[in-house]
């Protein structure tokens, strides 16, 4: 008769001790109290999504607060003629939603799998019961409210101020940092993000934004592949960021 391996892997609806290990890297998760953590995680539900799974659209009530175990998540706004386009790209370790959850209005953006994503969940009523009991996790979600708002200026700062090349460098390094994978052509960024996704994200057309690529193509520094890009030359992209 057959007998399981003691190795299998866990069910589906367990996280993986990898994933699990990505949230307490995290710089914010990471620095709440230890109990708090393993709190969250044993209060949320783990689900395996595939890419394009839609978990809210703008005007839903808030319903969960997500955590990427491993995938990524996308962030998108509808313009009036119905088009669709990403504003901002969620990677593993990261939590979104609390804002919602917290002031109870409803969602401002479009959320969905931009990836096979191992997705946590903590619904509304869970985490509010938890920031109750907990007051450190009030504060610690208090400071990362602080921590996005600083990040919101710096963005809004670089619109302005920074040219566009420099501009496509610091995205295309951000995702590489996040979700480059090493490969046969370097960092590889395999996220199927296209070049008006990417356009969207930094406030430009899609056209300059497909200029600047290709000039950083040409100078090899990055290599495009339909929808996948690969980072070349790590050092010579953050000196054109960093310019």
């Amino acid at each position: 008769m057959h007998r399981p391996s003691s190795s299998a892997a866990p069910p589906a609806s367990q996280l993986l001790p990898e994933e699990a290990a990505v949230f307490h890297r995290n710089r914010w998760f990471g620095r709440l109290p230890e109990v708090v953590r393993h709190q969250v995680l044993a209060l949320c539900r783990v689900q395996r999504l595939p890419a394009g799974h839609v978990l809210a659209r703008r005007g839903d009530p808030a319903s969960a607060w997500y955590g990427v175990a491993a995938g990524a998540l996308s962030l998108c706004s509808v313009l009036p003629d119905g088009r669709s386009f990403r504003l901002n790209v969620i990677g593993p370790g990261r939590w979104w939603g609390d804002i919602a959850v917290i002031d109870g209005r409803p969602q401002d953006l479009d959320i969905q799998t931009q990836m096979a994503t191992t997705l946590l969940s903590l619904p509304r009523a869970d985490m509010l019961d938890l920031m109750q009991a907990r007051p450190d996790l009030r504060d610690a979600l208090l400071q990362l409210q602080c921590e996005r708002l600083r990040h919101l200026f710096r963005r809004t700062e670089e619109l302005q101020a920074l040219p566009l090349h420099q501009s496509v460098a610091r995205l295309v390094r951000r995702l590489g940092r996040e979700f480059g994978q090493p490969g046969e052509h370097g960092l590889c960024i395999d996220l199927n993000l296209t070049q008006s996704d990417l356009a969207a994200m930094i406030g430009a057309s899609r056209q300059r934004v497909n200029a600047s690529l290709r000039q950083l193509h040409k100078q090899q520094v990055i290599e495009l592949q339909n929808t996948r890009l690969w980072i070349r030359d790590e050092v010579a992209l953050r000196t054109i960021a960093d310019a």
